[in-house]
Parts: structure tokens; sequence; C-alpha cells
């Protein structure tokens, strides 16, 4: 066993290192700096003052520097040049070290290999963050950039949904859910006028005029307006107002457009105030006249049809005489209306009735007659003469055969 000279630990015979703390032995060695031999106990060289801990080198590694770098021929440490090539021997002088570690030497074998390879894979990382650690930043700048640039893009968009959600709820949707749900009317005389302005009498608010059977959107209706919009698929919607005298809602207009059997009574029957006089009385008798059955369950009309209740009035041209019809002021001859007097027909039967009306000056229609008519024959004449035998006024109806 010897001593270690710089740590004093034991050591085997025949180590080569202290495996305490790493100090190779004197066997054939001598210092780096100048070659001079050194002894075990020597800290420092006692030839140049080299420190012998800090770099110490066995007979192998003195063999490779005495050895000409270029050639290989044998050489002096005192030598500048080689003997056999002449090159400068300190040009490019090659050190080369040949550990070999024995297993009780393991752990200064790690430090002489390992841990240089560890220090270099440390330094290349370090280079490798200080030369791409710019770019890093820079593209966790870039990164940041775009979140913020896709957040003011969804920020947009939301905005621009928002905005948009609210232009077709406001223009389109809420306006069309309106008409939807907006009760319909229809024009019951043969033309009437759509104005901008709740104003008649006058053309500098007309906008349009309407046929007979018009579907009116109706958004508000009172005693003598109504706020509407024409329900054209061909044509540009139009709103305005309308006179409320001349619009039925849905259930009465198919009620009394049931009730023209042909064209001529229609345009016989040309006032809207016989045509309201005709209405109330089937109303009254829940009477109903000609009509497809899904068009009244359609238009909620709840007269079912059967075979009498079922009337409708047939006409001449409105220019020929006798008629089916006869406007005479009969009953009151200082009203501003005529009375009116008309037959029905049931279809189903060919019973006929006459139905007698006058009007107040509000155009108010009252029933003053009713009675049986002849299966054939034209009204020609009416008179409403005095009764002795009753003591009152009787109605008198002339036909012709």
């Amino acid at each position: 066993m010897k001593n270690c000279p710089n740590c004093n630990a034991q050591m085997e015979d025949d180590s080569l290192f202290c495996t305490e703390c790493g100090r190779p032995f004197s066997q054939g060695c001598v210092c780096t700096n100048c070659g001079a031999k050194l002894n075990d106990e020597d800290l420092f060289c006692q030839n140049c003052g080299q420190k012998v801990n800090q770099d110490l080198v066995s007979d192998n590694e003195i063999a490779v520097k005495t050895k000409c770098p270029f050639c290989g021929s044998p050489t002096s440490p005192d030598d500048i040049f080689c003997q056999n090539c002449g090159k400068r021997l300190d040009e490019k002088e090659e050190k080369v070290n040949i550990p070999n570690p024995d297993s009780n030497q393991e752990h200064l074998f790690n430090e002489i290999v390992h841990k240089p390879l560890e220090q270099q894979s440390n330094l290349e990382t370090a280079i490798n963050y200080n030369i791409h650690g710019d770019n890093h930043a820079e593209y966790h700048q870039k990164s940041n950039n775009n979140m913020v640039l896709i957040g003011v893009i969804a920020l947009l968009v939301i905005l621009t949904s928002a905005v948009g959600g609210y232009f077709y709820y406001k223009n389109i949707y809420l306006p069309q859910k309106i008409d939807r749900e907006a009760p319909r009317y229809y024009s019951m005389a043969n033309v009437i006028v759509l104005r901008s302005s709740r104003s008649a009498g006058a053309d500098f608010n007309k906008v349009a005029s309407l046929p007979y059977g018009t579907e009116l959107i109706t958004y508000s209706i009172d005693s003598e307006w109504a706020q509407v919009k024409v329900n054209s698929q061909n044509e540009e919607k139009q709103e305005g107002y309308v006179a409320s005298q001349y619009i039925l809602n849905k259930a009465d207009f198919f009620l009394m457009n049931s009730i023209f059997g042909n064209q001529d009574s229609k345009e016989t029957i040309l006032t809207t105030k016989c045509r309201i006089a005709l209405l109330n009385y089937f109303k009254e008798n829940q009477y109903i006249g000609k009509i497809d059955n899904q068009m009244r369950i359609d238009a909620g009309i709840a007269t079912t049809p059967n075979s009498s209740n079922q009337w409708q009035v047939f006409c001449k041209p409105k220019d020929v005489k006798p008629n089916n019809v006869l406007y005479k002021r009969l009953y009151n001859s200082n009203s501003q209306f005529t009375d009116f007097a008309v037959i029905i027909t049931n279809i189903v039967n060919s019973q006929r009735k006459l139905l007698y009306f006058y009007f107040d000056d509000d155009e108010t229609p009252h029933l003053l007659a009713e009675q049986s008519a002849p299966l054939n024959g034209y009204i020609v004449n009416a008179s409403y003469d005095y009764d002795y035998y009753s003591d009152s006024k009787k109605l008198n109806i002339e036909y012709s055969y």
C-alpha cells in the first residue's frame, strides 16, 4: 500500500491515479510544461514551478509528446526541430491522452471523458439558445399578435352578425311576422281607392285603385279608415288607407261573394249598401250561397249548406228591364236613397223569395218585406198601398211573365 501525496489516501501499489482526488502517481510522470521528471511528493515542478496536480501526464503521453507529429520520428523534449523531417515541433503540437481506467478508477474516467461531453452538450444548448433565442421570442411575439388579430376578427364577426341579425329582425323578420299575423280584409265594392293619408274627396293622396275582392293586410281599422297593405304576389306591395265601409273581413266577404249566382248579378247589385243588406239578411237567417266546402272552412264560415239554406241572386244585365232587382223610392219619399227590391232563389228546390229593403240616411239597411215570389217572372214595379182589411200598408209587387 502507498499514500497519495496530495490527499494522503491509501492506494494499491500498482495504482496509477488516486481514487479520492484523481492525482496521478509518479510512475514515469513528467511535468507537462518542461518535461522534467516528478516525484510523488512534488506539488510543484522543481524545474519550472508548474503546479503538479493541475496537469500531469503519464509515460504514454510523453511517448506521444516526444514523437514528431509530422513524421513520427523519436524526438527529445529539448528538440525544437525534428531531426528527420526538419519541421518545427511546436507548429502543431498534438497531445493525445490515452486513459486506461480500471474498475477502481471509473469515476475518474467519467470526469475525464463523460463530463466534458456533457459540458459540450450544455454548451451547444446554450449556443443554440443564444442563436435562436431572438427568433424564439419573435415567434412568440408573432403568435401573440396573431391571437390578437384573431380576437379582433372574431369580435368584428360577432358585431357584424349582431348588427346583421338586428337589421334582419327589424327590417325583414318582424315586418313579415306582422304581415302573417295581421287579419285579412277584402274590398267589397267594384273599385275602392287606396290613399296615402286619411283624407277622401281629392286626388293628391290617391295611391291606387283596387278592384273587387282585393286582399288587404290590415294593420288597424276604425269606423272610418283602415291602414292596410295590398297583398299582391305580382306587384310591389303598396301601403295606405282605405275607407272602412268598403271592406269586409274574410268570412263576411266569402259569404257575400257566394250570394251572387252570376256576374250580371254582381254588376246589377252595385252599391255597397245593397250588398250589406243582402249579407245581413243571409247571416241573420243562416243562409249561404254556393261555395266550395274547403273554401268555406278556410274562410271561417260556420253555416253548413243544406237543401233549405242555399240561396243566390240571378240577374240579367243591369241595363235590361224588367229584372230581378228594382230600385225605387217608395217607403220614404224624402229619403236620399232609393229602396232595394231583389228576388233570391233556392238553388236546390228552385223556390223564390222577394226581399224589400229601405235605408236610413247613414245607409243602415232595414228589411221592409219578405214574401214568396213566383217561380218565373221579373219585377216590373212595386207599390205601397193601404189595406183596409188589415188597416195597414201593404207592399204590392208587379211581375212580368
